[in-house]
C-alpha cells in the first residue's frame, strides 16, 4: 500500500479542516446569508483566490451576488449587482444542471475546461480529470474587462435545479488542482444541503407565522362572547400584507314587516336596510356622482361569483380589469392596485364580502451591465458600470396559497357572522314568545325551522327551475341539478340513471353525477338487474317511488341489496323521471357512508325536481327534433332553389347556343362565298387593266367616241380607286368572318364536355360580342387595357367559363353606365382645373399563379359596390340593380360554375367610389 507524502498529508487536513468548519458554521446556524458569507470567506482562504463570490440566479434567468469576499481589495466588489440573463448561456447552464460541469479558466493561456461531476447517462457521481479546450474570444475579453487571469466556477444544485454558482477570481494565473477542485466540491454539496434546511426552516416559519394569525382570527371570530369582527379584519390585512381591508355585512337579522329574514342583495338594492362596513387602513372614495355610496352594493360582485362558484376573486391589476370600470376611479387616489375580494357565504346565503387591498410596488435593480437582445451587439464588456433600473406602479400577484388562505378566512368569518345572526333572531324570537310556556315555545321553535326549512328549500328549487331554463342542453341540465340537490340536501352522491332504449328497463348507465371528493363514483358505470321491469318498474309508472333509510333492513330482496350494496349505497331516495308515459330513468339521491332519516320535506323536494326534469327532458327532445326538421328543410329548400337556377340556366343556355349557332352557321355560308370571290374579282380586273394598257400602247389614236367615252369615266382614278375597293372589301368580309368565329365560340355554351381550352380566345369572342356597349352613347367609350400572361391550355366547360366572362363584363360595363362620376370627356376637361379626367375603364389581367391555377382579373373603375350588399352578392335573385334591368342570377350562377363545376374560387375586391375587382381562379388541370 503506498504511503501518502507530508504534501498530501498536509492538503488532506486542509480540506478536512475546510469541511468541518463549513458544516460547524451549517450546524450553528440555519441563516442562510451567514452560512454563505463564511464559506465563501473559507473558500477564498483555501485557494488562496482574490475573489470569492456566490451567485443566485432568480427564475428570469438573471442573478445577483448574495455573498463575497475579497482578499486585500485586489478585485472590485461585485456584491449587491444583479446581471442579465444572457451573461451564461442557455447550454452552459443545462451542463451545469446534467452533469454538473465544473469550468477553469486560464485566460493567459487561453484555455478553458470542464470537469464532469456525474455522468450524463446514469447520473453517477464520477471524478473526471479537467479537459481543456481554447477559450471564446468574447469570454477572454469579458473576464480581461473584469480583472480576471484565472477563475473556477461550481454549479450551485436545489432539488435538481440550478439554484446559483460558486466563483473564485484570480488576479494573477493560477493553476487549480484536481484535489483543490474536489475539496471545492465538497464545500458545494453542504451549500446545497444548507439552502434545503434553509427553505424548510423557511416554509416552516411561514407556516407557522400563517397557523399562529390564522389562529388569532379565529379566537377573535368564535371564542369570545361577542365577534370582534374589526379586530380580525386588521389582523387579516396584517397576514396578507395588505395596505387596507374592509368588511361589509348587513347590520339587521331581519326586517321590520313580518320578521322575515333578509337576503344581502336585499340590503344593496336600493337601501331596503342598512349595511354595516367595517374598515382598516387604505380605502377608495366613490365619487360624488357615482349610483352607490358603496362598492359592495354593484352588481359586479354578485354576477361573478355566481359565474364562479363563489370562489375568492383575486384581482392583481383593478385597472386591467373590464368589470370594474365603475368602480376604477373609486381607486384613483390611491396607490391600490390589487384586491382580494372573497364572499362570505353560508348554506347558499350571501352575507357580505371580506375584501383586502393591495399597493402597488416600485421595483429598483441595481445591473453591473446592461442586457442588449439584439444578439450581434453582445460584444464582451469592457466595464461594469452601474445603471438602475427602477420600475413603478408594479402589481404584486396573488398566490395559490394566499387565496387558499382567503377562502379558510371567509369561511371563518361567514360562520360567525351566522352564528352572530342566528343569535340575533333567536334573540328576537325569544322576545316575542317569553309569554308562552316552554312546551309551546319549543314547539312554535319546531314549527319555525320546518317552515324556514321549506321556505328554504323552496328557494333552492326555484333557483334549480331557472338555472334549467337558461339552458336546453340535458347534459348542463343534469349536471346543474345534480349539483344543486347534492348541496342542498347536504348528501354525498346525486345521479341520474338512465334506461338503454328497448331494454325493456332491465339495464341502463349513470349518465351525470355529483358526488363528494372521497365517495367513489357511479358515474358511467352500467348497471343490469334483470328483475326490475317485472318487480319495481310497474310502481315507477304509475308515479311510485323509492325511499329507504336503511338499505339492509328495507325488506328488499338480497340481490337487490346485494347490487346497491356493490354501488357504495346506505340509503336513497329514487323518483322515476317519465317522459310521454315511458320510463326514461331515474333520478337517484343516495347517502353513503351511513344510513339516513330522510324527512318529508326533502322526499317532497326531490320529487318536484323531479318533475321538473320531466319537464326539461321533454323540452330538450323536442328542440332537437325541431332544430333537425327545420335543419333538413332548409338542405331541401336550398337543393330545390339550386336544382331549379341549374335547369333554367341550362335550358337558357343550351337554347342560346343552339340560337348563336344557328345564325352563326347562317352568316358563314354568304359570308364565305363573298370573301371567297374576292380573290379572284381581284385577278379578273387586274388581267383586264393589263389588257386594257396593251390596247392603249398599240392603238394610240383611238377612235373620238372612245376618247371622249375615257374622258368622261375618268380612267386614271379608276384604275387607281379600283383595288381600294376591293381590299375594303376583303376587309370587311374578313371583320364580318371574325364576329361569325366569335359567336361560333361563344355558342360553346350547351357544351357539356370538359376540354383544354384557351382562355384568351374565349375573353376575346366575349369582348367581340359585346364590342357595341363600349360605344354606349350614355357614356364616353370605355378604355379596355388588356394585359394576358402566358396561360397554358385550361381543362374547363368551355361555354360556362364564357358565360362567367360575360356576366362579370356585362355587369362592370352598366357599373360604369349607372356611376355619376362619368361626364363627357369634353365637358369634364372644360370643368376640371387641372385639365385631367377620370375615363371609364375596364382592365383585363391574366396570369399563372403558384398552386398550379390560373386567374383572370376584372377591374372597373366605376362606384364600387355599396358595403350593405357585399354580404348578400352572390345569393339567388340578389341585385343592386334597378327593377327591369337584372333578375339576381348573373353572379350566383357564376359563382357555382366557378367553384362547384370547376373546383375554383370567384372572389371580388371593392373600394367606395374607387371601383371593383373580380378575381377567377381556375385550377390548369382537373384533380
Amino acid at each position: 500500500m503506498t504511503s501518502l507524502t507530508d504534501a498530501e498529508k498536509n492538503h488532506f487536513a486542509k480540506e478536512s479542516s475546510l469541511l468541518r468548519r463549513i458544516n460547524q458554521r451549517i450546524r450553528r446556524s440555519l441563516e442562510l446569508e451567514d452560512i454563505l458569507s463564511t464559506t465563501a470567506t473559507e473558500v477564498r482562504a483555501f485557494l488562496g483566490s482574490d475573489r470569492v463570490k456566490i451567485y443566485q440566479f432568480h427564475s428570469d434567468k438573471s442573478g445577483k451576488v448574495v455573498a463575497e469576499s475579497i482578499h486585500n481589495n485586489r478585485l472590485p466588489s461585485l456584491m449587491g449587482l444583479s446581471f442579465p440573463a444572457d451573461d451564461i448561456p442557455a447550454q452552459a447552464r443545462q451542463l451545469f444542471v446534467d452533469i454538473q460541469a465544473r469550468v477553469v479558466v486560464d485566460v493567459a493561456s487561453r484555455q478553458i475546461g470542464q470537469s464532469f461531476y456525474r455522468n450524463l447517462e446514469t447520473g453517477e457521481q464520477i471524478a473526471e480529470e479537467v479537459r481543456y479546450r481554447p477559450i471564446e474570444p468574447c469570454h477572454a475579453e469579458y473576464l480581461t474587462a473584469m480583472g480576471v487571469k484565472s477563475s473556477l466556477t461550481l454549479p450551485i444544485l436545489y432539488q435538481d435545479q440550478l439554484w446559483g454558482l460558486l466563483v473564485a477570481h484570480h488576479a494573477e494565473p493560477q493553476e487549480i488542482a484536481m484535489h483543490d477542485l474536489q475539496a471545492v466540491q465538497g464545500v458545494v454539496d453542504q451549500i446545497s444541503v444548507a439552502i434545503a434546511q434553509s427553505m424548510l426552516l423557511a416554509q416552516a416559519r411561514d407556516r407557522a407565522e400563517r397557523e399562529a394569525q390564522l389562529n388569532h382570527i379565529t379566537n377573535l371570530l368564535h371564542s369570545r362572547s361577542t365577534i370582534e369582527i374589526q379586530a380580525a379584519l386588521e389582523t387579516a390585512v396584517t397576514t396578507f400584507g395588505g395596505s387596507g381591508g374592509r368588511v361589509c355585512i348587513k347590520s339587521e337579522a331581519f326586517s321590520e314587516q313580518g320578521g322575515l329574514p333578509l337576503s344581502f342583495e336585499n340590503c344593496t338594492e336600493a337601501n331596503n336596510c342598512v349595511l354595516q362596513l367595517y374598515l382598516d387602513g387604505t380605502q377608495p372614495t366613490m365619487p360624488e356622482l357615482a349610483m352607490y355610496p358603496l362598492m359592495e352594493q354593484y352588481s359586479v360582485w354578485q354576477e361573478y361569483f355566481q359565474a364562479h362558484k363563489f370562489q375568492p376573486w383575486a384581482i392583481s391589476d383593478i385597472y386591467n380589469t373590464p368589470q370594474l370600470r365603475n368602480l376604477q376611479p373609486a381607486f384613483r387616489s390611491t396607490k391600490i392596485r390589487g384586491m382580494l375580494v372573497v364572499p362570505l357565504q353560508y348554506r347558499q346565503r350571501t352575507l357580505g364580502y371580506l375584501s383586502i387591498f393591495r399597493d402597488e410596488l416600485a421595483t429598483e435593480t441595481l445591473w453591473a451591465g446592461q442586457f442588449d437582445p439584439d444578439q450581434r451587439q453582445l460584444y464582451p464588456r469592457q466595464s461594469f458600470e452601474l445603471w438602475r433600473d427602477t420600475r413603478k406602479a408594479q402589481v404584486c400577484e396573488w398566490t395559490a396559497q394566499e387565496i387558499k388562505l382567503g377562502r379558510t378566512l371567509g369561511i371563518h368569518f361567514a360562520t360567525a357572522i351566522q352564528q352572530s345572526e342566528t343569535h340575533q333572531q333567536l334573540q328576537i324570537l325569544n322576545d316575542n314568545l317569553e309569554h308562552l310556556n316552554a312546551g309551546l315555545e319549543q314547539k312554535i321553535f319546531e314549527q319555525t325551522s320546518a317552515l324556514w326549512q321549506t321556505h328554504e328549500l323552496q328557494q333552492i328549487l326555484f333557483q334549480v327551475v331557472v338555472k334549467m331554463r337558461d339552458s336546453l342542453d340535458l347534459d348542463t341540465i343534469f349536471k346543474t341539478t345534480a349539483q344543486e340537490l347534492r348541496r342542498s340536501l347536504k348528501v354525498e352522491r346525486v345521479g341520474i340513471f338512465r334506461f338503454t332504449p328497448g331494454s325493456s328497463c332491465d339495464e341502463g348507465e349513470f349518465v351525470s353525477e355529483d358526488c363528494l371528493p372521497n365517495v367513489s363514483s357511479n358515474l358511467g358505470k352500467k348497471v343490469c338487474d334483470r328483475h326490475f321491469q317485472k318487480e319495481y318498474a310497474p310502481s315507477y309508472y304509475k308515479g311510485g317511488r323509492q325511499v329507504l333509510n336503511d338499505v339492509r333492513n328495507s325488506g328488499l330482496k338480497e340481490c337487490h341489496i346485494a347490487l346497491l350494496e356493490s354501488l357504495g349505497i346506505k340509503a336513497q331516495i329514487v323518483i322515476p323521471l317519465v317522459r310521454q308515459e315511458e320510463l326514461w330513468g331515474l333520478l337517484c339521491v343516495h347517502q353513503c357512508a351511513q344510513p339516513r332519516q330522510w324527512e318529508r320535506s326533502e322526499i317532497q323536494f326531490v320529487t318536484q325536481i323531479a318533475a321538473q326534469l320531466d319537464v326539461a327532458i321533454q323540452q330538450a327532445e323536442l328542440l332537437a327534433q325541431t332544430q333537425e326538421q327545420s335543419h333538413q328543410l332548409a338542405e331541401t329548400l336550398a337543393n330545390l332553389q339550386e336544382t331549379q337556377l341549374q335547369l333554367v340556366q341550362t335550358e337558357k343556355m343550351s337554347s342560346l347556343g343552339h340560337l348563336v349557332a344557328g345564325i352563326a352557321h347562317e352568316i358563314n355560308n354568304p359570308i364565305n362565298f363573298i370573301h371567297g370571290n374576292v380573290h379572284h374579282i381581284s385577278r379578273y380586273i387586274e388581267d383586264i387593266l393589263e389588257l386594257l394598257d396593251l390596247y392603249q400602247k398599240h392603238y394610240a389614236d383611238p377612235l373620238a367616241e372612245i376618247d371622249n367615252r375615257e374622258q368622261e369615266l375618268d380612267l386614271d382614278f379608276l384604275r387607281a380607286d379600283f383595288p381600294k375597293i376591293l381590299t375594303s372589301m376583303k376587309i370587311g368580309t374578313e371583320r364580318i368572318r371574325q364576329i361569325v368565329l366569335s359567336l361560333r365560340n361563344f355558342s360553346r355554351l350547351d357544351q357539356a364536355d370538359m376540354k383544354q381550352v384557351d382562355l384568351h380566345e374565349g375573353i376575346d369572342s366575349t369582348l367581340l360580342i359585346l364590342q357595341h356597349r363600349f360605344k354606349a352613347q350614355s357614356i364616353d367609350e370605355i378604355e379596355l387595357i388588356k394585359e394576358y400572361g402566358n396561360l397554358p391550355l385550361v381543362e374547363c366547360y368551355a361555354g360556362q367559363v364564357n358565360q362567367v366572362l360575360m356576366n362579370l363584363l356585362s355587369n362592370a360595363i352598366d357599373a360604369l353606365e349607372e356611376s355619376t362620376d362619368f361626364l363627357s370627356l369634353d365637358a369634364e376637361i372644360e370643368s376640371s382645373p387641372e385639365g385631367t379626367t377620370k375615363r371609364p375603364t375596364i382592365h383585363i389581367r391574366t396570369e399563372v399563379l403558384e398552386n398550379q391555377q390560373v386567374a383572370i382579373r376584372i377591374a372597373d373603375n366605376g362606384m364600387g359596390i355599396p358595403e350593405k350588399a357585399r354580404n348578400n352578392l352572390f345569393d339567388p335573385f340578389f341585385t343592386t340593380k334597378p327593377i327591369g334591368k337584372g333578375t339576381g342570377l348573373g353572379l350566383s350562377i357564376s359563382y357555382q360554375i366557378i367553384t362547384d363545376k370547376h373546383r375554383g374560387s370567384l372572389k371580388y375586391f371593392s373600394d367606395p367610389g374607387k371601383g371593383t375587382e373580380f378575381v377567377i381562379q381556375l385550377p390548369i388541370q382537373k384533380s
